[in-house]
């Protein structure tokens, strides 16, 4: 996963918002429905739920959220435990906040 401050990559590699990836993450700690998500993440920022569910089919898709059908909830993985570290690390060593990072996931 690459770190970026502006948001001018042009690859096929979907580009995400940490201010968005990281409440995800947090909420998904423990397990959540996607109702839950949506209230979490709408009292942290206005995000329109197609945006949500985009933003859940990539983090799914790269392993770094599961899903368990059967129990309709939203888990975080290993991976997505590894990109929240990430997103500390960048935000303490490059000075700047969520809404400042942009993940590419290759």
């Amino acid at each position: 996963m690459i770190f970026t401050k502006s948001n001018n990559n042009s690859k096929k590699s979907p580009t995400l918002q940490a201010a968005i990836v990281e409440p995800i993450l947090m909420a998904c700690l423990e397990e959540c429905s996607v109702c839950e998500l949506s209230c979490k993440i709408q009292t942290i920022l206005p995000l329109p739920y197609s945006l949500l569910k985009k933003y859940l089919f990539y983090l799914i898709n790269y392993d770094l959220l599961s899903y368990n059908g059967q129990r309709q909830v939203y888990i975080i993985e290993e991976g997505g435990l590894d990109l929240l570290h990430m997103i500390n690390k960048e935000k303490k060593t490059a000075m700047v906040d969520s809404e400042d990072i942009v993940i590419t996931i290759e």
